[in-house]
């Protein structure tokens, strides 16, 4: 075949045939695709077809979820794309940064503009939302509702509020009612949402499920029924697969059945019963010896195995010893109640306690999974281990914490991308290899929860602030602050209410490292919070005061975090 497209000045792309032009654009790696359409009219034109992007939006979709949801099997060509358009558009981030995209190509781009604000390490924007004194006690949980576009937080006062991620305003608070507790309602310590339904676990045994208020009504969600666990105890953790809701307890992990409440109608029964599937004890190690009853912090499922992150340095996988048997691929709780649990330790860490936690998440679409250790660091495990081994590799991808502040609130990672590690201080993003690019600090108190959307962080923080850190360029909330969330930034956006909440207490704290909720024994003295406070107050008169809070002195400086 001859090419003469050099000759006219032309650059010889229309002598092809389409299928040949499809082919080579299909070799391009995203950047490049998008660079096509600027070089010329001709390139632009076959820039733009649908199929030259579906692998690298199809990619991208499974990264951010992770392979969890696959799409269905079976579609082909212009009905796999549309049918991608669809679930980026409702199902992939709460912010609407897809809402306007039309085609492929126009995700595409959004998606490009996403990691490299995500790689860069710094947020675009930044906003604290709750200046309506919506939560004046500490913030235990966060969830994000990408169907609606919310975020939803829930405080120690039983509080639970629904935000507009665009606006960051509060649409809607309510308290969800509870039986057979001190409290007439729920205490929201966990909060977990998987399409239209919500369940709402409480640091007492108890949990609420809610679902989706199907006529559109003032409460954007409707209690159906409640969970009591045979355990007792909190309920540190919850996953829901499907319409399976799983409970991590304290010494036990629970399956409940929530299949009734798909589909439901205007005709909702609000007192539902729902079924316990099975229930597993977490108590004793690989070879039966007992263990002490510790909460089950973190859940990770995938191919009929669950894994969990229990206190101190500790994961349990819990498989069903009839799995590798099986022709048919069934899920754990199909199969017959005869489960193996293999232990495995982390780093050992002296009079770590229960302090921290070993925490789960997954990375990529491959079924690996990172591990975050009570002290800190963060190991890479690989999915096609027949067993469970808690060093992979021989040093860890991100070190430990060398400053007080080495209890981990949560880790996520973006794909295979970006990891992100939240202390109660700052959040803290590395790339897949390790490497530091960043460390957001927050200035709002300590940090108790977090959610991570594919285009923002929210975090809650024990000063009742709900904060907001935006990766989608274009994105800012005006009314609350915008640019990286520098000092400057957000500084000048606390409330008078939070600004009396930052008081010599928490200063002292961060820069003596003192826990002021737990009494000090002095020659056989107690100094209760009130006493520890009084001596800070005479402390902050005297000239030792530059040496509490962190400024210039003449004695030895003590390192303060950055706010």
């Amino acid at each position: 075949m001859e090419i003469n497209g050099s000759e006219n000045g032309m650059d010889g792309l229309d002598s092809f045939p389409a299928e040949v032009l499809t082919l080579i654009l299909e070799l391009l790696d995203l950047e490049s695709l998008l660079k096509c359409h600027d070089v010329c009219r001709s390139w632009r034109e076959h820039s733009l077809y649908e199929s030259n992007y579906l692998p690298h939006v199809l990619d991208a979709y499974n990264q951010l979820t992770h392979g969890t949801r696959p799409l269905p099997a079976g579609l082909r060509g212009p009905e796999k794309a549309r049918h991608l358009k669809e679930l980026i558009k409702t199902s992939i981030s709460a912010l609407p940064v897809f809402a306007e995209c039309e085609t492929l190509r126009d995700i595409a781009v959004v998606l490009h503009r996403l990691d490299k604000s995500w790689l860069s390490g710094s947020n675009t924007s930044f906003a604290s939302l709750n200046h309506g004194e919506i939560h004046n006690t500490h913030v235990l949980a966060v969830a994000i509702d990408a169907k609606t576009g919310s975020i939803v937080t829930g405080d120690s006062g039983g509080v639970v509020a629904f935000w507009n991620i665009s606006t960051g305003k509060c649409y809607h608070q309510c308290r969800f009612p509870i039986s057979g507790v001190q409290w007439s309602w729920a205490l929201p310590f966990r909060i977990a949402i998987e399409g239209d339904i919500m369940v709402i676990g409480t640091p007492f045994g108890g949990a609420v499920v809610a679902i989706r208020t199907p006529s559109g009504g003032p409460d954007p969600f409707l209690k159906v029924a409640e969970i009591w666990t045979n355990g007792g105890g909190q309920i540190a953790s919850i996953r829901i697969e499907g319409t399976v809701c799983i409970l991590g307890e304290v010494g036990q992990v629970s399956f409940w059945d929530l299949s009734r409440l798909v589909g439901c109608d205007d005709e909702v029964d609000t007192n539902l019963q729902i079924p316990n599937i099975m229930t597993i004890g977490t108590r004793s190690d690989v070879n039966g010896n007992a263990m002490d009853a510790s909460p089950a912090h973190s859940l990770f499922y995938r191919d009929s195995s669950l894994l969990v992150g229990l206190a101190g340095s500790g994961i349990q996988k819990i498989v069903s010893q009839t799995r590798q048997t099986l022709s048919v691929k069934k899920q754990l709780w199909e199969l017959e109640p005869s489960h193996y649990i293999w232990l495995v330790s982390g780093p050992e860490i002296p009079g770590i306690g229960d302090i921290g936690c070993s925490r789960l998440c997954p990375i990529g679409d491959g079924g690996d999974i990172l591990v975050s250790w009570a002290d800190s660091s963060i190991y890479r495990m690989s999915s096609k281990m027949e067993d469970l081994v808690w060093e992979p590799r021989p040093q860890s991808l991100i070190p430990v914490v060398d400053s007080p502040y080495k209890k981990i609130v949560g880790i996520y990672a973006r794909g295979e991308q970006v990891i992100c590690r939240i202390k109660p201080n700052a959040i803290e993003m590395f790339l897949e290899d390790g490497t530091l690019v960043n460390r957001i600090p927050c200035n709002y108190g300590a940090i108790s929860c977090v959610a991570i959307d594919p285009a923002f962080i929210v975090v809650g923080t024990r000063e009742a602030a709900v904060c907001v850190y935006y990766f989608a360029p274009g994105r800012q909330i005006t009314a609350h602050g915008q640019g990286p969330s520098s000092s400057a930034a957000t500084n000048t956006l606390r409330s008078t209410s939070l600004e009396r909440k930052h008081t010599y207490k928490r200063k002292y704290h961060e820069a003596m490292g003192m826990d002021l909720e737990t009494p000090i024994v002095v020659n056989g003295t107690v100094i209760g919070s009130d006493g520890i406070r009084a001596a800070t107050k005479d402390i902050s008169k005297s000239g030792s005061a530059n040496l509490a809070m962190g400024s210039k002195a003449k004695a030895t400086k003590v390192p303060v975090p950055t706010p």
